[in-house]
């Protein structure tokens, strides 16, 4: 029986999905902030696993109220790589743990995203991928086995052109600085957090993704 090692596994799950990137990382590489969040959230973790799916339709990234939680078709999607990620890992020994998402989990993807060479967070506080721009959504695994993916670390991304400080509604966008609490509450009055109609949908909005002038702009979804 061929034993495949950790390394073998994750890129072939990368090939079997070209519409996703896979990087790692040490835990002891991360950022102190993140590191601390994986010495908490799984003491034996070695390695955080960052899984960036490429949004190239406006409905993927669509969320809607469920019973439980929040989900997309972007996040169903990226869900289920993750378990393969976990499964295939187990199977050779190795534990590992998705971090809980959506929600309040305590870490930050982008982060830990950035640090593992995906891409880089632009002034909109997006983290912008070299190819994809503002157009990538992030899970994160922490593991017990050691990998070291060879991948291309991303360089600065975002030009500073002003195009999202402009067009946010909120006002919650300055040059060396993101407003999250600004954007929130900006949101949360115009009712974003509601689900509308027997769907529950949440029209979350996109502005500064839309404006970003990186990456290919999903294909729109369909007027309702």
């Amino acid at each position: 029986m061929n034993i495949k090692s950790s390394d073998e596994i994750i890129n072939n799950i990368k090939f079997q999905n070209k519409c996703c990137n896979i990087h790692t990382i040490s835990v002891e590489n991360l950022p102190e902030r993140e590191q601390n969040y994986f010495t908490r959230f799984m003491p034996s973790a070695k390695t955080a696993i960052v899984l960036g799916h490429h949004i190239t339709k406006k409905d993927e990234w669509v969320w809607y109220a469920g019973s439980n939680q929040e989900y997309c078709i972007s996040d169903n999607h990226s869900l289920l790589i993750c378990h393969q990620i976990v499964a295939e890992l187990a199977q050779i020994g190795f534990q590992s743990k998705i971090i809980p998402y959506p929600g309040e989990s305590g870490l930050q993807f982008r982060f830990v995203a950035q640090a593992a060479g995906m891409g880089k967070i632009g002034i909109n506080a997006f983290l912008l991928h070299p190819e994809w721009g503002p157009w990538i959504h992030l899970r994160v695994i922490a593991t017990e086995s050691t990998i070291d993916i060879e991948t291309n670390r991303a360089d600065e991304i975002c030009n500073h052109c002003g195009a999202c400080i402009s067009a946010c509604p909120a006002n919650a966008i300055e040059e060396n600085n993101f407003n999250g609490l600004k954007c929130r509450a900006f949101r949360k009055e115009k009712g974003e957090y509601i689900p509308i109609g027997e769907e529950r949908r949440l029209d979350y909005c996109e502005v500064c993704a839309d404006v970003c002038p990186f990456g290919n702009k999903p294909e729109k979804r369909p007027m309702l």
